[in-house]
Order: C-alpha cells, then sequence, then structure tokens
C-alpha cells in the first residue's frame, strides 16, 4: 500500500467515527465520569463539550497524521486549567486522555472492513498524541497550582480574619467562602492548635491531603492558633490528618458542629477553649464545655470556690473521695475500689468534705461547686 493510499484508508477508517462523533461524545463523558468519580465536579455540559473537542482533536490528527497543533494544544491547556480550578487531582485528568485514546481504538477496532495494517500504523500516532496532552496537562497544572495556591491562601487567611473580627455576618465573608468551596449556611466545625507547634511547611501538606477527603477543609494560621475548618467530613477524618503530621500527642481542640459562618466562629472560639484545657492529645469543647465557658470569669467566681479549694489542699484525700464518687456513677463502692479503702471510709471522708467546706457532694448544687472547684483549680 503506497503513502497516499495509506493515508486515504486512515481518513476513511477515522471518518467514519468523526461522523457519529455526537454519540460518541455522550459515551465517552459518561465513561470517564463512571470510572473517574472525581469528574463528578465538572458540570457535565462543560464536560463533554471538551471531550468532543478532543475526540475531534485525536481523529483530525490521525486522519492525516500529523501531531496536535499549537492551537488544539492551547485548548487542552485551557480545559486543564478549568479541570484543576474544580480541584480535580492531576492524574484523573491524565487518566480520562488515556479513557478517550482506548474507547476510540476500540471503535477504530470495531470499524467494518478497518484493515489490519492501517490500525497498525495509528498505534504509533496514538501513542505520541497521548504524549502530548498528557504533557501539556501537566504544564498546565503546574503553573495554575502556584498561582491558585497563592491566591487561596490569601483566600484562607481573609476568611479567618473575617470571623475573628466580627465579620461572620456581612457579604464578604459569604463570598469568600463560596469561592474556598464552602456552603456559607451550612454547618461548619472548627479544630485549633498552638501556631507555634505548626509551620508553612506542615500547613501546605494537610491543605494537599485535605483535597483528596470527602467535605471541604481549610486551614490557616491567625495569631496564637493554626485553625482548620471542616464541612461535611467527620471529625475524626480530619483528626487523623492532623495526627498524622503533628504526631498522636499534639495538642488539639475541637469544637461543636455549628450552622453557618457565625456557627463557624463560634466553633472556632469552642475549639480554642478546649485547647486551654489541654497538655497533649484531643481535648474536645463537648467534653470541657464547663469549666472552659467559666474560664475568663476568675475574679467573680472566686467567692464561690475559694473555702472548697482551700479544703483541697489541706486536705487531698478529701477532694480525691469527691472526684472518686463523681467519677464511679455516685457510688460509695465505686470510689472505694478506686480508692482501695472501705466504703465507709468514703462515706466519712465526703461527710467531712461537707463539714469543712460546706458543699455537699450528694445533692446536685453540692456537687457541681465541688467538682468544679477542684477542675477549675489551675484556673482560678
Amino acid at each position: 500500500m503506497s503513502e497516499s493510499e495509506g493515508q486515504a484508508e486512515r481518513g476513511a477508517l477515522c471518518g467514519v467515527l468523526r461522523e457519529r462523533l455526537e454519540d460518541i461524545a455522550d459515551e465517552l463523558t459518561e465513561r470517564i465520569r463512571g470510572e473517574i468519580p472525581s469528574y463528578a465536579q465538572l458540570p457535565r455540559a462543560e464536560h463533554r463539550r471538551t471531550v468532543r473537542d478532543t475526540a475531534e482533536t485525536l481523529l483530525a490528527s490521525l486522519a492525516v497524521g500529523a501531531e496536535p497543533t499549537a492551537a488544539q494544544l492551547r485548548a487542552v491547556q485551557q480545559a486543564s486549567r478549568r479541570r484543576a480550578y474544580y480541584g480535580l487531582p492531576v492524574y484523573d485528568v491524565v487518566a480520562a486522555f488515556h479513557v478517550v485514546a482506548r474507547e476510540l481504538w476500540d471503535r477504530l477496532r470495531e470499524v467494518a472492513g478497518a484493515a489490519e495494517e492501517v490500525l497498525i500504523e495509528l498505534v504509533g500516532p496514538i501513542w505520541l498524541w497521548i504524549q502530548s496532552m498528557c504533557s501539556v496537562v501537566v504544564d498546565a497544572y503546574v503553573a495554575e497550582a502556584g498561582a491558585r495556591h497563592g491566591y487561596e491562601v490569601g483566600l484562607r487567611q481573609r476568611l479567618l480574619e473575617l470571623l475573628r473580627g466580627g465579620g461572620a455576618t456581612g457579604p464578604q465573608a459569604s463570598d469568600v467562602a463560596r469561592e474556598l468551596g464552602f456552603d456559607p449556611a451550612a454547618s461548619f466545625q472548627a479544630f485549633c492548635a498552638p501556631a507555634e507547634e505548626w509551620s508553612q511547611g506542615q500547613l501546605d501538606p494537610l491543605q494537599r491531603g485535605a483535597r483528596q477527603l470527602p467535605g471541604v477543609v481549610h486551614c490557616g494560621l491567625h495569631g496564637a492558633l493554626m485553625i482548620v475548618l471542616a464541612q461535611g467530613i467527620e471529625a475524626e477524618r480530619v483528626l487523623a490528618r492532623l495526627e498524622r503530621l503533628a504526631g498522636p500527642d499534639a495538642r488539639l481542640g475541637v469544637g461543636l458542629v455549628r450552622d453557618g459562618l457565625v456557627g463557624a466562629e463560634m466553633s472556632i472560639a469552642d475549639a480554642d477553649q478546649a485547647l486551654a484545657f489541654g497538655t497533649g492529645g484531643v481535648v474536645r469543647f463537648e467534653d470541657v464545655w464547663l469549666p472552659a465557658s467559666l474560664t475568663g470569669s476568675q475574679d467573680r467566681l472566686v467567692p464561690l470556690f475559694a473555702r472548697a479549694r482551700e479544703v483541697a489542699r489541706d486536705n487531698p484525700s478529701l477532694a480525691e473521695a469527691v472526684l472518686a464518687f463523681c467519677r464511679h456513677g455516685f457510688t460509695l463502692a465505686g470510689a472505694a475500689a478506686e480508692l482501695h479503702v472501705h466504703a465507709n471510709t468514703v462515706g466519712y471522708r465526703l461527710a467531712r468534705w461537707q463539714e469543712l467546706s460546706g458543699l455537699d457532694p450528694r445533692s446536685f448544687p453540692g456537687l457541681v461547686r465541688s467538682v468544679l472547684s477542684l477542675d477549675l483549680q489551675a484556673e482560678l
């Protein structure tokens, strides 16, 4: 077969598929979205349009035995940047090009009357086409990632400044949150750590890892805190990422899940307050909410707890009995087992605590004040 005859055969073979291009574009789009879940983030209409253009570019190049033109490569570069904007990983975009090439190759082989020697001649050009496309995709992602990284860091800092500065109810906070992928009206949960224990070098891998999680997660440094805001993801998965970078003994405070951007700021405050009650590991606001909420009211609360604190300092065994009684379901037997004493001894110590402090640990008001006087000793 002469070169001109071969080119005519290739053109006729590719022409069969180009006549069915609209249906093929639909099929390829669905195949990619089915095999690569991240493509669900890309609007379907935009995805279908670029798949069609890519398939047409490949078939046109194969038909004449030419490499992609500069204009065609620029179009691929632009489409790649759009995929980077929607958060698709680069390896998924590369994989999508392989899906297109694979599916078109299978359809070329299925064309009635396709000569084996013509198909063999197409193998090399298809592989070169894939290499050209993938190279453009990677270059586009490198350029986009650098620009987007700096821009997103600025957005994160701006959102934290607005939330911590009382701007949660303003339109600017909502706009910034949306640009970061958050739904301003949905629920947020915050995680805090001491800023001194984190560097930007640690935040970058944390943010990259967060992109692999469901939901939306953004982190940043603000004042004395490293703050992570999460939406649509379980707390344990976020904590696992944090501990993987900072170690299992990292100091972390966890706020409550709260609604809206006002709730996001409240959750940050939760996590910050919880952090103050931990010397290492994870402290959840839901576990320390009462003493955490009282922190900062030292002057007002001193008269309520001063006498009990004095008794605890002078009689540590009485304080231990009160706390053990509380930890073991308010039973003398349970407290006695922990303290390795007789139940009557625990009963005596509780009575003595009441006598000296004026607080009855067997009543709700007396128990609350007794326990808080002991829990807050370091704070008051």
